[in-house]
């Protein structure tokens, strides 16, 4: 089994280290893709593997075939490095999101079709133990009808994070390619996409959603929004909820409420970060945490090469999420926080809202949005 990593930073470091680590000696990893190799910080260690390094996906093929590439970079190269290594190939598991649009997520479908290679996308709560077995049950009907579903985050970022890398972190675009990176199409993805998921009608779908209404706000120095609320709809009139922010003062983990006609499911430091159902009947069913082993999804996606067995979660799983980002886009307009409530942390380098953090878990428990508390 030979696999091509695709990017060596960021979080592409767990990548690395799965595979340093990695003891199946049927496992080869044939080459990396990264022009910016030298700034890896695992350099040392995989140098001394000699695995060879390229800047190109092109020059890498021109010598070598893999049967899995994992491609960890920014979103905005997804779609073209995706279509690149089916058509050499190559199985793919690409980290989340799929890409900035849907014309490029179905221009990946259709790659896939030609190609006969799957895109696997990397929501690694999509291929978690915890959340697969939870799924399992609703889908036996164990929860009854899904009544609402809700979600919060509070994830404070420092100047740093927006000056990652390439310098794409909070960009609507980059030199005339859509990069729409914002906390809800990166850092928090992967929550906004596992209400979809979870009511997606078999094991590896995801629900549509209509009738989205959202406010979208910013603080740092960014051309995209740091803080977002959506409401939604799901096809069968589930009520969705998503509220996150990169500009409060305070971390909160990502917390939810998934309330069905018979069990209210549960995650969040009330339940030490265990997803929980109770049912109405006062019995309780712990599910674990979904953090459990982030890079099952890896390994997963090895096994279904082997197996020649569809992802869990794929193109077609995660576009609903695109859906919902490119509306943010196209109808949504920014609001700027005004300036005389946005403060500077000198310590940790960032910026934040005064009584933000405050307003967010307000509208969280009333389930509204921002907008709709900020004046009161």
């Amino acid at each position: 089994m030979k696999i091509l990593l695709v990017g060596t930073g960021g979080y592409a470091v767990n990548y690395v280290n799965s595979l340093l680590s990695c003891k199946d000696s049927d496992i080869i990893w044939e080459g990396i893709v990264d022009p910016y190799y030298s700034a890896c910080p695992k350099k040392a260690e995989i140098d001394e593997l000699n695995i060879p390094v390229y800047n190109t996906m092109d020059e890498f093929y021109k010598d070598h075939s893999a049967d899995l590439a994992v491609i960890s970079t920014p979103p905005y190269l997804h779609c073209e490095q995706s279509v690149c290594a089916l058509s050499h190939g190559s199985n793919v598991l690409c980290e989340k999101p799929i890409a900035p649009t849907v014309a490029e997520g179905e221009k990946m479908l259709e790659a896939e079709e030609k190609y006969g290679k799957f895109i696997a996308i990397g929501y690694q709560w999509s291929f978690a133990k915890t959340i697969l077995e939870l799924k399992k049950d609703i889908l036996s009907g164990l929860f009854g009808k899904p009544i609402s579903l809700k979600t919060s985050v509070s994830w404070p970022r420092n100047k740093a994070y927006y000056n990652r890398t390439t310098g794409w972190g909070g960009k609507i675009s980059k030199n005339g390619v859509l990069v729409l990176d914002s906390i809800a199409s990166n850092a928090c993805a992967h929550y906004l996409h596992n209400m979809f998921f979870i009511l997606g009608s078999d094991i590896n779908t995801s629900a549509s959603v209509t009738d989205v209404k959202a406010d979208c706000f910013r603080a740092n120095d960014i051309e995209n929004f740091d803080t977002c609320t959506i409401k939604m709809k799901d096809e069968n009139d589930t009520d969705l909820y998503f509220i996150a922010s990169h500009a409060s003062d305070r971390k909160r983990d990502p917390e939810f409420i998934y309330e069905f006609e018979n069990a209210v499911i549960t995650y969040s430091t009330d339940t030490a970060k265990r997803v929980v159902a109770k049912f109405r009947d006062g019995s309780v069913k712990d599910y674990g945490d979904p953090f459990a082993d982030g890079m099952k999804k890896l390994w997963d996606c090895v096994d279904a090469v082997r197996e020649n067995a569809a992802p869990t979660c794929s193109v077609k799983t995660a576009l609903t999420h695109t859906r919902v980002i490119e509306y943010l886009y196209k109808n949504v307009e920014i609001t700027d926080f005004p300036r005389d409530i946005i403060h500077t942390d000198e310590k940790d380098d960032r910026i934040f809202v005064d009584g933000l953090f405050e307003k967010i878990y307000e509208a969280y428990e009333g389930t509204l949005l921002l907008s709709d508390v900020w004046d009161r």
